[in-house]
């Protein structure tokens, strides 16, 4: 069975579930732009898609623009330690994509513990309307990444600086 079969077969499980069809929008139906890409996350100007979000099937979160409140870098929010998970909801109300943010670094390609400037510099957080789980994600880029989210936060957000 191909993975989007099996991703169509069976309801993702994990927090904040879509509980209608058009909440549950996989990224073959956002047709549009790429403004920035990487194996975890897909920003375009219909929205952010995480990729490897859902437990245990890797399927994809996808959070139209509308529906998003802010996008910070972990670092910008200050987060802890002890709220951060390769995959999951560790202490506090982020839920990670699968990355492996803690314990390998892709600077030197080597296994290790990641120090928390790294892990904050590295991953966004993302505050979606009317949610109390935070989706966050790993990201390769992060100055990329978070440079085409501000122009996009700046278009729909007109009070975003």
């Amino acid at each position: 069975m191909a993975s989007s079969e099996i991703e169509t077969a069976v309801q993702p499980t994990g927090p904040n579930q879509a509980t209608n069809s058009s909440d549950m929008q996989d990224t073959s139906s956002v047709e549009s732009t790429v403004l920035y890409e990487d194996k975890y996350l897909l920003v375009t100007p219909k929205g952010i898609t995480i990729h490897r979000y859902y437990f245990p099937f890797f399927s994809d979160k996808f959070v139209p623009w509308d529906k998003v409140e802010y996008v910070k870098t972990a670092q910008e929010l200050g987060v802890k330690w002890y709220e951060i998970k390769e995959w999951g909801m560790a202490i506090g109300d982020i839920w990670w994509n699968c990355g492996w943010r803690l314990i390998k670094n892709p600077i030197s390609d080597g296994w290790g513990l990641n120090n928390m400037e790294y892990i904050n510099r590295t991953n966004i957080v993302i505050k979606v309307k009317d949610s109390t789980t935070r989706p966050g994600s790993y990201v390769e880029n992060p100055d990329m990444a978070m440079t085409e989210i501000k122009k996009i936060m700046q278009q729909h957000h007109s009070h975003i600086e």
